[in-house]
């Protein structure tokens, strides 16, 4: 068995609060029925309204790759456009991703277990302590000015002129010992 990484991504999500938010854009038409969405890291578009009319979801499409919604229903000039969508503030899941890797790399640094990732999977399978312990390293990674960040079983609470690295290395340290409680980083 494994753990997927978007499994892990939605801990760390929670962890740096990058939760997702709803979007509106709104657009006149002119003459190119592409839109481009205001937010980057667009997780879904829901719905589209050509005039406050909802459309079918087989008259537009969302290419995620270029982040533009495309109406294939035909419109007139001065048409007005309103998109739904949800997305995520700050991060998209491909960077938060490799964050989660970083963090493996980090555990297998200091001497705690050799995870792999294969097919956006991660093994050996780990535990749900140690995908606890995935997530948080990858935390402070993304956030390394946190004093404190909360897991159910795991807290490490650290000064924050503590180096991340030390940060890091101590919480691997004090997971090793016990897996569960709250991690105090003295520098």
């Amino acid at each position: 068995m494994s753990v997927s990484l978007s499994s892990i991504e939605t801990k760390v999500r929670a962890l740096i609060e990058d939760n997702s938010q709803t979007g509106i854009d709104l657009f006149t038409y002119e003459n190119s029925s592409v839109f481009t969405l205001s937010e980057d890291n667009v997780i879904s578009v829901s719905t589209v309204y050509v005039n406050s009319s909802e459309l079918d979801s087989n008259e537009w499409s969302y290419d995620s790759s270029y982040n533009k919604v495309t109406i294939t229903s035909s419109l007139s000039i001065g048409d007005t456009i309103e998109i739904h969508y949800t997305y995520y503030p700050n991060y998209s899941s491909s960077i938060i991703q490799k964050y989660i890797q970083a963090a493996l790399v980090h555990i297998s640094a200091n001497n705690y277990k050799t995870f792999v990732v294969q097919n956006s999977n991660v093994y050996p399978e780990p535990s749900e302590e140690e995908t606890n312990l995935i997530a948080l390293i990858a935390a402070i990674i993304i956030k390394p000015d946190n004093q404190s960040i909360r897991l159910p079983d795991v807290s490490v609470v650290a000064p924050r002129d503590v180096p991340t690295n030390v940060k890091i290395a101590q919480t691997i340290a004090h997971f090793k010992q016990n897996s569960h409680g709250v991690f105090e980083i003295l520098g």
